[in-house]
């Protein structure tokens, strides 16, 4: 039954159905992985094993009867800024460690509505804005190396995922913690479009910058999940309709002659030698599914990424002022992050704003005559977990968001669809490719995800069990 841990989404579905397995048995098998690797690695603050066991009974009836739904019976986790009704919700902070939300986030409603069984509420940096030394849940450890952070915010969902505790979980990306910690842990992860996703009930760090979306074991789950969750909200004005057409139909389609860009100027100008040469690699291997690889210039996307920090800290400001006053309750890095916002004017920040169509625009050109934007997701392996973590880029340590959202925070700016994916190693660890798409273009990327890894077996790497410290 521990094996099941070990399955995606879409293989639980296929053995739901042939009837080799029930949602029990795979809420099961979660549990017994989450008792063999917690607390080591400190992927899950709270856990909800009799609720998701009951779930999972439900579950099994419907199979049982005939009325499945798209997830039915499959394990989830969800980070801890997502509402739930019920059931604590933390933000990863001391000031929010007995909330209980009356209502669910809408994303949250739509994926038990949809059959799915949430098993844990995942660990996050504080208010997906902090360290990985966090104040009050303490850090959550790498799976593939307990001495390395598993990346942030959405620092519980990568671990979770990668380790087995569940097949799919939600994390959030303002400035890369969706891509950040996929890539650090070896898993698939998506940043839609901006506006794909309805954000209602997620606690929120960046309202023009957030994101949610799914992290996952595999493109054609991150594809299933997102059609559960994507569409329309009234309570969420910037929601995009839905696509006339499935995400999951993207999968398996033929790229082979798709002209594919890459910019090797600003967001290929600076990654670990080793790193850099995994990704050469990865893209000789997607050049051999038949894509073309075109070099794109964009010669402001430094300026980008300025932008898109002058927008987090204003807008982080606004809507964290309450808690300035009880900074010295706050994680060291979260407490240093809003102290520095108020050194962001008015005048960067409306800047910053005007700036965003330019850049929106300046992508747009690169990416003429081409179905997507390639490039690392990643420019150094993961840090050593410590109170202010650096990344070596090959003799040259930097501060570690420097490095790690270098190639993320210009594509939540422009609300690019963005998808991440494992495509290799360097000393065990796991390094992974990010493909761009143009807005509302998840398709293509998905197309592109599931060719390489119907070619590639990156993504089935596993870190070894349990994680031991």
């Amino acid at each position: 039954m521990s094996d099941l841990a070990d399955l995606t989404a879409t293989e639980l579905l296929d053995a739901f159905g042939a009837g080799t397995a029930t949602p029990s048995d795979a809420v099961a098998a979660c549990l017994a992985r989450i008792e063999a690797t917690e607390p080591a690695v400190n992927a899950v603050i709270t856990l909800l094993a009799d609720r998701a066991l009951d779930a999972a009974a439900e579950s099994d009836a419907r199979w049982r009867a005939g009325t499945a739904r798209p997830l039915e019976g499959i394990p989830f986790g969800l980070k801890d800024i997502v509402a739930t009704a019920g059931i604590r919700t933390t933000g990863g902070s001391a000031l929010y460690r007995d909330w209980v939300p009356e209502a669910d986030a809408v994303l949250a409603s739509r994926l038990s509505t949809a059959g799915g069984v949430l098993v844990a509420k995942l660990a996050t940096f504080e208010f997906a804005c902090g360290g990985a030394v966090n104040k009050t849940f303490g850090p959550t450890r790498n799976p593939w190396d307990p001495r390395r952070t598993t990346g942030g915010s959405s620092s519980g969902s990568g671990a979770a995922v990668a380790l087995g505790q569940v097949p799919l979980a939600i994390g959030t990306d303002t400035g890369g913690s969706i891509r950040i910690p996929s890539s650090f842990c070896g898993i698939t992860g998506i940043k839609a479009t901006y506006g794909r996703v309805p954000r209602h009930g997620v606690m929120g760090l960046s309202w023009t910058m957030d994101h949610a979306g799914p992290m996952t074991r595999s493109v054609a789950d991150a594809a299933l999940m997102l059609d559960v969750i994507a569409g329309p909200d009234p309570l969420d004005p910037t929601t995009l309709p839905v696509e006339e057409t499935p995400f999951a139909a993207a999968l398996g389609a033929d790229v082979a002659g798709l002209r594919v860009a890459r910019n090797r100027g600003f967001l290929e100008a600076e990654m670990h030698p080793e790193v850099a040469a995994s990704y050469e690699a990865a893209l000789a291997e997607l050049t051999a599914l038949g894509v073309e690889i075109v070099d794109v210039e964009l010669p402001t996307f430094d300026l980008a990424a300025v932008a898109g920090w002058w927008i987090i800290y204003a807008e982080m400001l606004s809507l964290h002022e309450g808690h300035v006053g009880k900074i010295e309750d706050r994680d060291e890095m979260g407490a240093s992050l809003l102290g520095a916002a108020p050194f962001v004017s008015a005048a960067d920040y409306l800047r910053a704003l005007r700036l965003r169509p330019l850049f929106q625009q300046e992508l747009a050109a690169a990416m003429t005559g081409c179905a997507a934007l390639v490039t690392p997701a990643m420019t150094a392996l993961p840090p050593f977990i410590a109170d202010e973590m650096t990344s070596d880029l090959g003799g040259r340590e930097v501060p570690w968001l420097d490095a790690a959202c270098r190639v993320s925070v210009p594509f939540n700016l422009t609300g690019s669809p963005a998808l991440v994916l494992p495509s290799g190693e360097v000393g065990g660890l796991p390094t992974s490719l990010q493909f761009v798409g143009r807005p509302r273009d998840e398709a293509t990327l998905f197309a592109l995800g599931s060719a390489y890894q119907a070619a590639t077996t990156h993504h089935l790497r596993r870190p070894t069990l349990p994680a031991a410290i």
